[in-house]
Formats: C-alpha cells, structure tokens, sequence
C-alpha cells in the first residue's frame, strides 16, 4: 500500500498491511541535527519508515481585514507589541520569546476590556474570505506530495470559543467577562462562529483535501465541560455536518484531558480524535478512550510525551506494543501525542515505526 491508502484505510478501520506510525514533530523538529532538518520532514520520515501525516495543511482560504484596519508590529528585547488599529479603536497584545523553548508565549492578551470586545466584534463583522489555493498548490509539490493531508478548515485554526481562550482573552478573563457582560462577550463569540462556517464552506467546496481539522487543543485545562458543551460543540458540530454533505470529513486536535470531553466530541459527529494521551499529559487512557468513542470513531495517537522522552530504547518496545494494543477495537493510527519533547531522539523514532510495520491489522475487532 501507498503512505496514502495505508492511512485512508486505517481511518476507515480496514484492513493494511501494516499500522502506520505518523509521528507529530512538533518543538522536537528544532532539536535534531541541521542536516536532518535540511532534508525535510518528508525525507525524515522515509529515513524513520513512518507514514506521513501532514497534519493542518495549508487553509484554502484567507481572511481580508477591512481596508482600514492596520497592523503594527515593533519588537523591544524578548517582546513583540502588535497593535491593530481601527476606525473605532486599537488593540494591543505582547508576545515575549522564550530562548530556551524558542517560542513565543503571550503576556498580554488584546481583549481587556468591553470596548475591546467591541473593537473586536467591529473587525469580525466587516472581515471577508477568499479562496486561495498557492498555499496549497506549493504543500503539495512539496512534502504533501507523498502521505496524507488533513487540512485546515479555517483561517483562525481553531474554533471561535478555543480561539477567546487561547489568543484573545484567556481562560481566567474570559471566564469573568462571561460573568460580567455576557452579552458583549457572546455577540463577538456569535460574528465569530458565523464567518467560520463562511471561511469553512468556502474551503469544502475548493475540494483541496478529504479530511480537515482544526488546532482546537481541546482539555478541560482551559475549560470547564459546560464551556465546551455551550460554545464550542455547536460550532464542531455544524463543520460536521457541512463536512459531511461534501463526503469529506473532521478530526479534531485535542491533546489534553479528555475525559468529560470525548463524550460530547463523538455525539457532534467527528470521524476521528488526534493527538489523544493517555496520563501523565491526560486524564483518560486509551482503552479508556476507545471504549468511550467505540468501534467506528478514529484514534490518532498514544504514545504519552513524557514517556517517549524518558523510556530507555530497551523498555519503549514493550510500551509502544501495549499502546498498540490498547489502542485497538476502531480505527488507530500510532502517533507520539501532540507536541514532541526536545530531546527524543531520531533512533526512538525509528524503533517505533519498526514496531508498527512488524503490527498487522486485519479489521476494527
């Protein structure tokens, strides 16, 4: 089989000739030796013998601010200030790098207060979308060329609510905002829900991909089950149901704790969960997870990130076929959870994806 039929059919949960491991390299990518990361992922993933899985390939689509709103980036030491300014108002937001992850992390979030909710609400409402396929087109002459390809369902890459808690507000302020105006609150949250399934629509009918998601990072960490229940099902939801009438379909992004989560994830009509582990970094096992999704939602995933970090070579063999097993009774895909600590390293990999290959599968049972 093709890297590309081996996962279609492993997310439909038929038969392969064997399971295909598609590791996330996300953070761990910058750690490997210059040479490696010159080659491309696509060449570490034939040097490893994984399945490449292009997770959140280019959107169609584009978002196009109003003509009269500018952005403004000035970076001071560790800090970058962005502000976006509008007829109406500006917003702030500073992000500060940290040197030793090598990423940027926000301090300080753009919606503080009510006028920046309004701010806000005034962008969203006068914002529009086009398809614009050179992203893709390029994603494909590049590493997309071999594997599969789960794009990206929208320009904000997460849903509106995830987006508030993540980017725009965060978890603590958003949950006194709710609290003290939540009207405010949710008139944004709703402009915003409306233009993702404009942006959604317009990247289903460009038939760039048979399978999208979305970076939801969903965790009952950055909030509570009723949060989830009331602003972001409805919206996985409706993409569901859109997807579906295009014969393609969503798999979401959910790398935290799960538990009181999955439950909800399988009635809004996902075909798949990626990035699922098991303790420390969740709160749910795999057997766990499977019994609760059943024999027809995908798994992508398993193998704990703490765990593959600290496993000696000798004792992630025996892990890595107990999460196999585990894993079983649906369609599974073998994956390192989410985000790869630094450290783990190339040989790890490649012992992973020899399990895999050595691992028939037959059917879902």
């Amino acid at each position: 089989m093709t890297s590309y039929e081996r996962l279609v059919a492993s997310l439909a949960g038929e038969p392969v000739d064997y399971l295909p491991f598609s590791p996330f390299l996300a953070y761990v990518w910058e750690s490997f030796p210059r040479a490696v990361q010159a080659a491309g992922a696509l060449a570490f993933h034939q040097r490893v013998g994984a399945t490449p899985l292009w997770r959140g390939a280019p959107c169609p689509v584009r978002a196009i601010l109003p003509a009269e709103v500018e952005v403004f980036s000035r970076r001071v030491g560790r800090d970058t200030r962005v502000e976006t300014r509008t007829p109406v108002g500006t917003l702030s937001e500073v992000k500060r790098r940290s040197d030793d992850g090598e990423t940027d992390f926000l301090i300080e979030h753009p919606l503080k207060t009510t006028e920046d909710f309004l701010i806000r609400l005034w962008v969203e409402e006068r914002t529009t979308f086009e398809v614009d396929l050179g992203p893709v087109h390029e994603h494909f002459a590049g590493d997309g060329r071999e594997g599969l390809s789960i794009g990206m369902l929208i320009p904000r890459s997460k849903s509106a609510f995830q987006m508030m808690v993540e980017h725009d507000v965060g978890t603590e302020a958003l949950v006194y905002a709710l609290a003290d105006d939540p009207a405010t609150v949710e008139a944004l949250w709703s402009a915003m829900v409306t233009n993702d399934l404009v942006a959604a629509r317009l990247a289903v009918e460009s038939g760039c991909y048979g399978y999208y998601l979305t970076w939801e990072d969903s965790s009952t960490q950055n909030y509570a089950p009723r949060h989830y229940e009331r602003y972001i099902a409805p919206e996985i939801t409706q993409w569901c149901a859109l997807l579906e009438a295009y014969d393609t379909h969503y798999i979401q992004h959910a790398c935290g704790h799960l538990r009181h989560l999955l439950p909800m994830m399988k009635a809004g009509g996902v075909m798949g969960v990626e990035s699922i582990s098991p303790p420390p970094t969740g709160n749910i096992s795999l057997r766990e997870a499977r019994e609760v999704l059943g024999p027809d939602i995908a798994i992508i995933g398993g193998i704990e990130p703490t765990q593959f970090l600290s496993l000696s070579m000798e004792a992630l063999g025996p892990y890595v076929e107990q999460v196999i097993a585990d894993g079983q009774g649906g369609p599974f895909v073998l994956a390192n959870s989410d985000s790869c600590p630094p450290g783990v390293t190339i040989e790890k990999f490649a012992l992973v994806a020899e399990i895999a290959r050595g691992t028939r599968v037959t059917s879902n049972e």
